[in-house]
């Protein structure tokens, strides 16, 4: 992503809206991302809004909408004048189970095209529509969107949005903190400085090659706050910060009673317990490091064990993996097929099970 793009500002019910940078944007927004979180409940038939913005100008009459219709189909539908483009995707399936939802949508202009994207954030389901010639949005739609200043009307299922003039990456790509200390058969390098190419030491493979080495930045919102896990509970010397949503390998006498297993793969998120490991709550833009192997491996992160990146079979979707930050890789026809975990992942349930357990005994699942 060029350093002249990125996200713009956002805005939440509790902080407010904010800006990630201060530097001057075009009348038009040629390229653009815009991304929200918002809860849908179990089984509710709609209507549901999400985002309404209407915008008048001595030249035209703009209006978007994003919303959820009786029909179980989320909808964005724009106006400019007398142009009129509308998309939509298949809900139905997401309101059967409910939860957390992130969407985004990606206008390209000079591409001629336009991405929906829906993701369950609980579920890991993800849907996309895509449509030709979209309309691009105009620095005053887009700063209306994240002002909070009423010409635009924000749902109350919405959680938070954010809005860049970039065509951010979906999908798989986002791992830890570049600063992150990896071990390699030459000894801890941060993150950042390893490239396709070199060898790490992963902990149930030896040594292993890098093929893709990226960074992602993302809005620290909603599911996307970071996770800190803090030292020498979990890494020996340092703390790590992970998404919430990436796994670390744990153990113990917990895990070989209620699993049978001598250590499983639970999510970053579900070890937060407000002591050994918290979950900052402070509006930021991070950035995020993401490195790729040829299968699924447990990297060494200052003693404590992070998974690598798990891409499953996106190999065989093509269309989505060009969406994604591994694009290159797709275009290539090199991505690998992770079919099987490095060792166990926990579900929610067992995630959930294992961290009882740990907060009643005071003390944390090993790592």
């Amino acid at each position: 992503m060029s350093e002249s793009k990125g996200w713009i500002a956002a805005h939440d019910p509790t902080h407010g809206s904010f800006r990630f940078t201060d530097r001057p944007l075009p009348v038009l927004l040629p390229q653009g991302t815009l991304m929200l979180e918002f809860n849908l409940v179990r089984g509710e038939t709609g209507p549901l809004s999400l985002v309404q913005l209407e915008h008048r100008t001595a030249a035209w009459r703009a209006f978007l909408s994003l919303s959820l219709d009786g029909h179980g189909r989320i909808t964005l539908t724009q106006r400019r004048g007398d142009e009129v483009r509308s998309i939509s995707l298949d809900a139905s399936a997401e309101l059967m189970t409910g939860g957390r939802m992130r969407m985004s949508w990606r206008w390209d202009g000079p591409g001629r095209e336009g991405l929906l994207t829906l993701k369950a954030l609980d579920h890991g389901s993800l849907r996309q529509h895509s449509i030709n010639a979209p309309l691009p949005m105009t620095r005053d739609e887009a700063m209306a969107l994240v002002s909070g200043d009423g010409r635009a009307r924000i749902g109350p299922r919405v959680i938070w949005l954010a809005i860049g003039d970039h065509l951010h990456p979906l999908g798989p790509g986002a791992c830890f903190a570049p600063s992150t200390p990896i071990e390699t058969p030459n000894g801890p390098r941060p993150a950042a400085h390893l490239k396709a190419g070199d060898e790490v030491l992963t902990a149930d493979a030896g040594v292993q090659e890098v093929i893709w080495s990226g960074r992602v930045s993302l809005p620290a919102l909603g599911q996307l706050r970071p996770v800190q896990l803090r030292a020498p509970v979990f890494a020996e010397t340092r703390d790590l910060w992970l998404l919430p949503q990436h796994h670390i390998a744990v153990g113990g006498p917990s895990v070989d009673f209620l699993l049978g297993e001598d250590k499983v793969l639970i999510e970053a998120r579900h070890l937060v317990d407000g002591c050994t490991a918290l979950q900052p709550d402070r509006p930021a833009l991070l950035s995020w490091q993401g490195l790729l192997l040829r299968g699924h491996h447990l990297l060494i992160a200052d003693g404590c064990e992070i998974e690598s990146l798990q891409i499953g079979g996106l190999a065989r979707r093509p269309l989505l993996a060009a969406t994604t930050a591994l694009s290159a890789l797709a275009r290539a026809g090199t991505l690998p097929l992770h079919s099987k975990p490095a060792i166990k992942i926990a579900s929610e349930y067992e995630a959930a099970t294992l961290a009882s357990a740990r907060r009643q005994r005071s003390g944390p699942v090993a790592a």
